[in-house]
């Protein structure tokens, strides 16, 4: 008896989904047929998804139908959508319509002329005391929308989180402004400067098991082939290092640069502070120790040795680095001044300490967050005047 043959069950077509807003958008399309210009029809497209369900729901007998459809096809690569794309057409056809050839890829009705919004465009925003700093990249892509990367990175921990997408340039716009409200200041610079920031953010960790780099992954590819690298940082090609001087940086200049706002965030890890701190007040309240010269001696023995063991010849180079960036970025503020602030800080760490002398930005880094330590300790012990004591079990209304 011959075997018999089991028919293969047809897997059902699942239904698009669409957001409240792309529903309304689309009912709003559709309702106003006539005179439909398919270059901003594409445009204010959001994804392939809801290009198929317009393509879907166009009706056969629009007279502008077939080339906004065929216009749709050309804009996006899913194959669900080229899909739709034939069954229209066909379906179209079968009504006795007039029908174009579909060509395996089609001249568009519109052409884009190239202008500086059709350049990729970067922004970078500023690095905080911990190394980490947001990053902003969009590219045109052909014949409409979007490429958008965005996310935060850390010189230390690598990519913290990217997402990419594509986007039409009205949502692209809308992303890029809540992200730079999320993220404060952004200057513009070109994309072989974020495109550095992002390879050496993404070799910082094992970055085909990381998660967190996989938005970038999907970029990387496109930004190794159109861009070229930067060799040395991006301050050096507007500002050079023999133009600095030594003399520039004095204790004032520090203090200056440390109290700019954008460097609030400057300051040695606590947890690397709180040790030192307790040298200290063992040093102060030391018997041995009897005159307040020999305190402030012992103090600045400790901090000295602190600073050695925490700024390594690694740690100096990343935060030579920071700097760097820093001054970058105050440059395109237009805050030239504590540009050269932050470059000749950064200069400043290729000399190496000795006994008598020690670096004097890594000292106010160590005064800076000492103090700031010292007063947060201080406060978090001293009660708060107006709270009042509480009866065990009373009840708090607010």
């Amino acid at each position: 008896m011959g075997k018999r043959k089991t028919r293969k069950k047809r897997t059902s077509k699942q239904p698009l989904t669409l957001s409240p807003e792309e529903e309304k958008q689309l009912h709003s399309l559709l309702q106003n047929q006539k005179g439909l210009d398919p270059s901003a029809i594409v445009e204010s497209l959001s994804g392939p998804t809801f290009a198929q369900a317009l393509v879907e729901n166009l009706p056969l007998d629009h007279p502008e139908g077939p080339d906004l459809v065929l216009t749709i096809g050309d804009a996006f690569d899913e194959k669900r959508l080229k899909k739709a794309v034939k069954i229209w057409l066909f379906k179209r056809k079968q009504k006795g319509l007039s029908v174009p050839e579909l060509h395996p890829r089609r001249e568009t009705s519109f052409t884009i002329t190239p202008s500086a919004e059709s350049d990729p465009d970067a922004f970078l925003g500023p690095i905080d005391g911990f190394g980490s700093r947001a990053v902003f990249i969009s590219i045109p892509k052909i014949p409409q929308g979007m490429d958008v990367g965005l996310g935060i990175v850390n010189d230390r921990e690598g990519i913290l989180e990217f997402i990419f997408g594509r986007y039409s340039k009205k949502r692209m716009r809308e992303v890029k402004a809540l992200f730079f409200e999320q993220t404060g200041l952004m200057v513009k610079t070109p994309v072989s400067h974020a495109g550095t920031i992002l390879e050496k953010a993404y070799g910082q960790k094992e970055a085909d098991l990381d998660a967190s780099a996989n938005g970038y992954r999907q970029l990387r590819p496109w930004l190794l082939e159109n861009v070229d690298l930067l060799e040395r940082p991006a301050i050096y090609g507007h500002l050079s290092a023999d133009s600095i001087t030594k003399d520039i940086l004095t204790d004032s200049q520090i203090k200056k640069l440390l109290t700019h706002p954008l460097m609030q965030s400057w300051i040695i890890d606590p947890d690397q502070i709180a040790p030192i701190l307790e040298e200290i007040k063992n040093a102060k309240e030391s018997p041995i120790l009897v005159s307040e010269e020999q305190k402030d001696a012992r103090i600045n023995e400790i901090k000295k040795t602190a600073l050695s063991d925490i700024y390594s010849d690694s740690e100096r180079a990343r935060l030579k680095g920071r700097l760097e960036e820093m001054a970058y970025v105050f440059l395109k503020s237009e805050e030239e001044e504590y540009a050269q602030f932050s470059l000749a800080a950064a200069l400043s760490l290729d000399e190496k300490d000795s006994i008598l002398v020690v670096n004097l930005f890594l000292m106010a880094l160590m005064d800076r967050t000492l103090d700031l330590y010292a007063r947060a300790t201080a406060q978090a012990d001293r009660p708060d005047p107006e709270e009042k004591a509480e009866e065990p079990g009373s009840i708090i209304i607010p």
